[in-house]
């Protein structure tokens, strides 16, 4: 994943996933989220919900800090983090339709998130970076591991609604 880029001196932008990211916490903290997500990934409560937004903000910045130090060597930290909101725009939104009920983070999910990360990824790709290794690399870390397996897991362990939604458990 060593490339050279052609929008360098543009590396700061990635800074505006974090941007993005504060945003979003306004919208979930302001609208529910904590008792959404009780029902959706199972024994949600408010520890849990700053515990891990901390846990993601250290994770989301670092990544970002990586990619702005050194955009050829930590492409795959920025990639990393398009891909965790897009990710999480995913959740927000296919919860908003096939739970038919407002996600608290599904607006700036889909108004930031969405042409956030779809921005990033045409910008790498404009430039020819989007390879499949790279592309594969960062979502299994960015969309995988932060994000889709540890919500997934949780809600089948708990039985929690969005695991009937997407039919991983009766």
């Amino acid at each position: 994943m060593t490339c050279e880029l052609s929008f360098d001196n543009q590396s700061g932008a990635i800074f505006l996933i974090c941007l993005f990211y504060a945003v979003h916490m306004v919208e979930e903290f302001s609208f529910g989220f904590v008792q959404w997500a009780d029902r959706y990934f199972g024994r949600f409560d408010w520890t849990q919900n700053l515990v891990g937004n901390f846990i993601f903000l250290v994770c989301v910045s670092a990544a970002c800090y990586l990619y702005y130090v050194d955009p050829t060597r930590y492409l795959w930290a920025g990639m990393s983090a398009a891909m965790w909101i897009l990710a999480n725009a995913f959740l927000h939104i296919s919860c908003t339709i096939l739970g038919r009920e407002y996600s608290p983070g599904v607006v700036t999910a889909t108004a930031l998130y969405v042409p956030g990360g779809v921005y990033f990824l045409s910008q790498w790709g404009r430039d020819g970076l989007l390879t499949w290794q790279n592309v594969t690399l960062s979502f299994l870390i960015g969309g995988m591991l932060f994000m889709l397996i540890p919500t997934f897991a949780r809600a089948v362990h708990f039985r929690a609604r969005i695991a009937k939604i997407f039919h991983l458990v009766k």
